[in-house]
């Protein structure tokens, strides 16, 4: 799942992920998300706090609560936060599963 502002600002960025992963002999199966609800500090702001966990109710939650049968990776460090405060959950950066293929292969 890219970050909203990741995919704002650079509109190719998920299909340069999922690139990336084929480059690597991985799969990755990017999910439609809006935002998580975080914004940066936002969700952390206590004015925030309601609306931060409704917007991420109507949008990460469907993904996150999901059964999948594969790992949900996030490109935003407050979308991670955001998993982690509400759900309990880690998620990983799509790098941290690249850099995992790159040393079972023998490259470091």
């Amino acid at each position: 799942m890219a970050h909203c502002t990741e995919k704002t600002n650079v509109p190719s960025s998920t299909g340069d992920w999922v690139s990336l992963f084929e480059r690597a002999g991985l799969q990755l199966h990017p999910r439609p998300s809006g935002c998580c609800g975080m914004s940066g500090t936002y969700g952390h702001e206590t004015r925030n706090v309601a609306t931060s966990k409704l917007i991420f109710e109507q949008s990460w939650a469907k993904v996150v609560d999901a059964p999948l049968p594969e790992e949900v990776l996030a490109t935003g460090y407050s979308c991670r936060s955001q998993v982690s405060r509400l759900r309990s959950k880690t998620l990983r950066h799509p790098v941290e599963v690249l850099l995992e293929r790159l040393v079972d292969q023998g490259h470091s």
